[in-house]
């Protein structure tokens, strides 16, 4: 008994500095998340006002309405392909930051990597409207070589969207990426090539499982942020894309629904959290551990 009190004394030191960021998020988030909470649980009179009692209504409009229920599946794919786009996109260009031994070539392509978070999104996002726009340079560039008669109104395209929130998103694949292929040790590799395995098979059968970290790290940070993506879809594609984002905002600042937008966050917050716990169990089935037990028993 006393060995545990005197363990539980000692480790008092350490828990000191975890509690002013712990009461920070406390306070911050989850005492703001009860209350909205609260308020999607929250009947409305004509009016979209907040009325006394608690009802499950808001919920039963967002899943029976495809205005609303639509938006969470168009945001939900579109964050399904972000992401997916920003592992493959990220792979490359992480495994030279890890593995290239170019000081100069590491450094640029870290400061190329780096430079779209030094700016605002919203800037981002204006250049996107800039290179699509009627006068922009793709359309320039297409009317120059024949292949468009007319410029094209790209900036009201979903694909238009898509490639905007990427070019968002990317950089936090490629810094998740780049810390764990950056821990694989190099013998490790080099045994895997002395043993008969092709670059494939290495990739593969040892960088993928030993890099599962990395990549569940960068497939949540990236898919839970493209979830709720809103600036640059309507920035760039107008206010009426069916993403789950903007009809939030829509419901919050336009029509003053606040019950509805909050449910429809909440919504949105449960279907983010399931696929990312989703990511993290595959994640832990990719570890090199687990797959060497399988195929032991197997």
């Amino acid at each position: 008994m006393a060995s545990r009190i005197r363990r539980a004394a000692d480790g008092l030191p350490g828990l000191i500095p975890a509690l002013v960021p712990t009461a920070f998020i406390v306070v911050a988030f989850l005492v703001p998340l009860a209350g909205l909470f609260v308020l999607s649980l929250r009947p409305t009179d004509g009016l979209n006002n907040p009325l006394p009692g608690l009802t499950f209504d808001q919920y039963a409009e967002v899943f029976a309405t495809d205005y609303l229920w639509g938006s969470v599946v168009e945001s939900l794919w579109l964050a399904v392909r972000v992401s997916v786009t920003c592992l493959v996109l990220a792979l490359p260009v992480a495994w030279y930051l890890a593995r290239s031994t170019s000081r100069v070539g590491k450094s640029i392509v870290f400061i190329v990597t780096l430079s779209p978070l030094l700016t605002s999104e919203v800037v981002r996002s204006f250049g996107w409207r800039v290179v699509m726009g009627g006068e922009g340079p793709v359309n320039v560039v297409l009317q120059a070589i024949g292949a468009i008669g007319e410029p094209l109104s790209l900036l009201r395209s979903p694909w238009t969207v898509f490639l905007a929130v990427v070019h968002v998103m990317l950089p936090f694949a490629i810094i998740a990426l780049s810390a764990s292929l950056g821990a694989i040790d190099v013998d490790v590799l080099r045994a895997s090539a002395v043993l008969g395995a092709s670059k494939a098979r290495t990739f593969l059968s040892v960088v993928v499982p030993m890099a599962a970290p990395g990549i569940v790290a960068a497939l949540v940070i990236v898919f839970s942020l493209s979830m709720g993506v809103y600036v640059t879809p309507m920035l760039v594609g107008g206010a009426n894309q069916p993403l789950a984002g903007l009809r939030i905002q829509t419901a919050a600042m336009t029509t003053f629904d606040q019950p509805g937008a909050a449910a429809l966050s909440f919504v949105l917050l449960v279907v983010t959290l399931v696929v990312c716990a989703l990511l993290g169990g595959l994640g832990r089935l990719a570890e090199p551990g687990r797959l060497v037990g399988r195929r032991t028993h197997g």
